[in-house]
């Protein structure tokens, strides 16, 4: 009895840690900020916007599906919708491989401009 008793004390501890420690992580990114990879979609599900932010906060808007972040150009930005986002921690390319992409693929949906005419990006 004693050992299913630590057993499932060690569990909890475990996946509480996991817990805490995401929890810790996601809090501590919109505080003080983080390197971040966020790509809008379409309703198609194919990228139209892509950003790659280095050291910025990102939070969630209360009550809302959106989110908010301060450019480096002092811009505020709301984006809601169809959106993925992926908190970097160290590897780049990894972390563009979460949602599919390369840091070169960001950057070719980044030069993308909407044309009105055609109804289409460009």
């Amino acid at each position: 009895m004693k050992l299913h008793w630590f057993s499932l004390v060690a569990f909890v501890v475990i996946v509480g840690c996991a817990g805490v420690e995401r929890d810790c992580s996601s809090g501590c990114a919109s505080d003080f900020g983080s390197n971040w990879i966020i790509v809008q979609m379409d309703a198609y599900g194919n990228p139209f916007r892509c950003w790659k932010l280095t050291n910025v906060s990102v939070s969630n808007e209360n009550g809302t599906d959106g989110i908010y972040w301060l450019s480096g150009d002092g811009h505020l930005v709301h984006l809601s919708g169809f959106y993925n986002r992926v908190q970097v921690e160290g590897d780049w390319d990894t972390a563009f491989a979460e949602i599919g992409l390369t840091e070169e693929t960001c950057r070719q949906i980044q030069r993308l401009r909407y044309n009105p005419e055609e109804h289409s990006y460009h």
